[in-house]
């Protein structure tokens, strides 16, 4: 008797001709509909809950009048979840990168490249030619000049940056000179004003020169390339970069997994982060409230002096004319 192969439910049974099966889903009752939706969907829920309740919270909390030290504490929760986010980043973006790079052929690692590349400029260039002509059309930021920025905190911009050296050190963070301070600075560009010479009228020359600084903040973009890199040369190395791709694997799932924890305390902590930004927002808004104010009383002041206004030069012609016949 010759043996058969047939497939039930995707799975090969080898043996003797099996007749097909046919399996009627049975219809689901609303209630257990939506109990699945509520099993599928619960992470979601819980966090667009804890957004709402955040809202309320900070709304209820705003009015006991807290001191700073009382909204930090207020807002440990928060910055706890934060911190668990930031401490995930690194073994997250490394390992999935090392293991995916290293998993994939070198020709289609190149092929799969170029199309990324590919993406991210046009999707960049698209993002740019909205963002400017929005720009052109909302105007923002008009007649911010009359607030007053030191009552709202904000700092000056001395200096402003070359469009060569923002390029530059796009270059130079692609490859970092130390992975360890990569994890939590990056390279930025400063600019220092130094003297050239003395001019021909006995004035002095000034300079600018660029000089190279550390800035606070991951170097996420010099990451991103070494893991790419590192995972192809593991690749290339064969039965020897075996070992080192399987513990790269297993860290990539020890991650995964420890992501999946943290998400469950999404909710809680993103509840008491838009709570306590809700109870900071309070002193920015009164001042800005306030300038708007001010800007609106002082503007009456300035149309009436205005000196193309005939209707103050009238008043002062009557009075000088009453005046005279008395």
């Amino acid at each position: 008797m010759e043996d058969k192969k047939s497939e039930i439910n995707g799975h090969t049974v080898t043996g003797i001709s099996v007749p097909a099966v046919s399996i009627k889903s049975k219809k689901m009752s609303f209630k257990d509909k939506f109990r699945v939706f509520l099993n599928r969907n619960r992470l979601v829920i819980l966090t667009v809950s804890g957004v709402l309740v955040g809202v309320g919270l900070g709304m209820m909390v705003r009015n006991l009048n807290l001191t700073r030290a009382q909204v930090t504490y207020f807002a440990f929760p928060g910055e706890m979840l934060l911190r668990m986010l930031k401490m995930i980043i690194v073994p997250l973006v490394v390992c999935s990168l090392v293991s995916g790079a290293a998993s994939l052929d070198t020709r289609s690692l190149g092929k799969l490249g170029g199309i990324a590349v590919s993406y991210f400029l046009v999707t960049t260039l698209i993002a740019s030619t909205i963002g400017v002509a929005l720009a052109f059309i909302i105007k923002p930021g008009v007649g911010a000049g009359a607030l007053n920025t030191n009552n709202l905190g904000l700092e000056s911009v001395t200096t402003n940056k070359e469009t060569a050296d923002s390029f530059l050190d796009l270059a130079r963070n692609l490859f970092p000179s130390n992975l360890v301070a990569a994890t939590f600075r990056s390279y930025a560009t400063d600019y220092k004003i130094i003297r050239v010479a003395n001019g021909t009228n006995g004035t002095l020359d000034y300079e600018k020169v660029p000089v190279g600084t550390d800035s606070e903040g991951m170097n996420i973009l010099g990451l991103v390339m070494f893991a790419m890199i590192f995972g192809v040369a593991l690749r290339k190395l064969g039965k020897e970069g075996e070992e080192l791709i399987r513990f790269f694997n297993a860290f990539n799932e020890a991650t995964m997994v420890l992501v999946s924890w943290i998400m469950w305390y999404v909710p809680v902590g993103i509840m008491f982060l838009v709570g306590s930004k809700i109870v900071e927002m309070e002193d920015v808004v009164l001042l800005a409230v306030a300038n708007l104010q001010a800007r609106e009383e002082t503007s009456p002041l300035i149309t009436r002096q205005n000196p193309g206004d005939n209707s103050s030069r009238n008043t002062v012609d009557e009075k000088d004319g009453m005046e005279s016949v008395l």
